[in-house]
């Protein structure tokens, strides 16, 4: 194995003048994968950055798996699950990682849609960065704590340039989600279709989306499903079932009882009421 390729592994014990700088390396290193290695099971609980240096690299999380490229920065929550490895087409993965700490990184992590992207294509001014962590954790000195902030807050930044400016703000995600619920009613929505169109965990998207319209998703697309409803009682002579079935609902009892709470009246009582 030549020099470049060693695994090395650099722990920190950040200092007492540590909680003076808003990010932290807690332990660094370079690793290289063969394709004989498998895949590795990890969980931490540390946000970690990885710089693939040559060959290719799998990452799976939560069932989902991503190849890491040349000069691509993948960051992982490893609070959660995953594995990693060589990837299966390439013979070696040999990158260089970071796991840090710091304030509002959570934050930058659910802003840029990471977990449901963590791949990054990454810049040349990353490997510097990873190399200068590194050193610094290899000769440590009062000045460490200071130096690996400044490399943990440039890397963020680097990442925040590729992607951030991409993000569209919440109104936007939750009008393009509307948009789409709007176009197929009559599709079964789960909460997690939802939260893939809009680019939001679920947690985030009925956060956002109480905030925008002042219900949940799953309420407001009931609320338009009755709207179509009513049209086509009011338009056609189709079968209650039939309105039911283009409305959305499957089981036309449901379809009833819902019909019923929302508007105070059942299908064939509000299509008698207005002489149809």
């Amino acid at each position: 194995m030549t020099e470049d390729h060693r695994d090395e592994i650099l722990f920190h014990t950040p200092g007492r003048h540590a909680e003076a700088y808003p990010y932290k390396v807690l332990v660094a290193g370079r690793t290289r994968f063969t394709e004989d290695d498998g895949l590795v099971t990890r969980r931490f609980h540390h946000h970690t950055l990885i710089l693939t240096m040559s060959g290719r690299g799998l990452i799976e999380i939560a069932g989902q798996r991503f190849s890491a490229h040349a000069g691509s920065v993948v960051w992982l929550d490893t609070a959660m699950q995953y594995a990693h490895g060589c990837h299966p087409e390439a013979d070696h993965w040999h990158y260089l990682w970071m796991s840090i700490d710091g304030h509002g990184l959570d934050t930058v992590f659910a802003f840029l849609r990471v977990g449901q992207s963590p791949v990054f294509s990454g810049s040349s001014a990353a490997e510097p960065l990873f190399e200068q962590a590194l050193a610094t954790l290899a000769h440590r000195s009062q000045t460490t704590d200071a130096l690996s902030s400044a490399v943990v807050g440039q890397l963020v930044a680097l990442l925040v340039a590729e992607r951030g400016e991409q993000e569209e703000d919440s109104g936007e995600r939750i009008q393009r989600l509307m948009r789409a619920l709007r176009a197929d009613v009559a599709r079964n929505w789960q909460i997690e279709d939802m939260a893939d169109l809009s680019s939001l965990s679920a947690s985030q998207l009925h956060r956002q989306f109480r905030q925008k319209t002042g219900t949940t998703p799953m309420d407001w697309m009931r609320h338009e499903r009755m709207n179509l409803a009513k049209r086509l009682l009011i338009s056609s002579d189709a079968k209650i079932s039939a309105v039911a079935l283009s409305s959305g609902y499957a089981d036309p009892y449901h379809f009833s009882r819902d019909f019923r709470r929302i508007s105070g009246q059942s299908p064939s009582e509000f299509r008698r009421a207005r002489g149809q």
